[in-house]
């Protein structure tokens, strides 16, 4: 179902958010070298808070603990400042060789027992807490559907979501991946909402896909397993964030375009 908006989405969500049957997963195994920054990347400071008390600002309302998937040597610089700001409301995994956000997410999965997942790219600051607690009462609704992936259309996108005539998410285009893009394309906004179950199975087949890893990185990504579950589930795609809150922090010029934003919502 395509037609969710920010007028229409409650006749097709639930009532409240549960946070007893969400666990989130923040792959944050990433240095800020392109930050120039030497410690992980989750710890760079943005609008005067750090990246990782932005996310939490929005996850924890709704997810009764958040699973962090670091590096080596990322995990006792984070996990000094998790243990400082919720202490008893986090769990680490360790990617051991950075395979891709898809092998990442596997790995925190592995720590995943709620009904409910959801996953957030470490470094998408500006999404709003009323956008994520519309994406996560949508999943607990009435449609069931296995996977919630909001979209936002933008010029020169990097990630575009082809559909079929049905208006199904038929195929995916990656510009990293040396695919050639649209001037306009509909994107992911670095936010999903699955099904524990169903990520757990779909992710899973798509590992064992020869064709799986990226053409031009190698990579074991993560966005592929979106048109898999699309042709075999219900993937719901509301279009219910602003294109602000969809940037994330790569670049201090990045931080510079988000700040404003960031302090217009403190």
């Amino acid at each position: 179902m395509n037609l969710l908006t920010r007028e229409n989405w409650r006749e097709y969500a639930a009532d409240a958010v549960d946070p007893e049957k969400w666990t989130a997963i923040v792959p944050a195994a990433g240095r800020g070298s392109r930050l120039g920054f030497e410690r992980p990347k989750i710890l760079y400071p943005v609008g005067g808070r750090m990246i990782v008390e932005w996310l939490l600002d929005f996850l924890l309302p709704n997810c009764a603990k958040v699973v962090f998937v670091l590096s080596p040597d990322g995990r006792e610089p984070v996990e000094a400042e998790l243990q400082r700001l919720i202490p008893g409301r986090y769990s680490i995994a360790i990617q051991e060789i950075p395979l891709g956000m898809g092998d990442a997410v596997s790995v925190g999965l592995a720590k995943v027992s709620t009904e409910f997942v959801t996953t957030v790219w470490g470094d998408q600051v500006a999404l709003r807490r009323s956008s994520i607690e519309a994406c996560l009462r949508i999943q607990q609704g009435p449609l069931r559907p296995d996977m919630v992936c909001p979209t936002v259309m933008r010029a020169h996108p990097y990630i575009h979501f082809e559909r079929d005539e049905s208006g199904r998410i038929a195929r995916l285009l990656q510009k990293r991946e040396g695919d050639e893009m649209p001037a306009d394309g509909e994107s992911d906004t670095g936010f999903f909402c699955f099904r524990t179950d169903r990520l757990r199975r779909f992710l899973g087949e798509l590992r064992e896909d020869a064709g799986a890893q990226g053409n031009a990185t190698g990579e074991f990504n993560f966005l592929p397993v979106i048109p898999v579950v699309a042709r075999e589930g219900i993937v719901v795609t509301p279009r219910i964030m602003t294109i602000e809150e969809t940037v994330g922090v790569n670049s201090r010029e990045d931080a510079a375009v988000v700040e404003p934003f960031l302090r217009a919502f403190s």
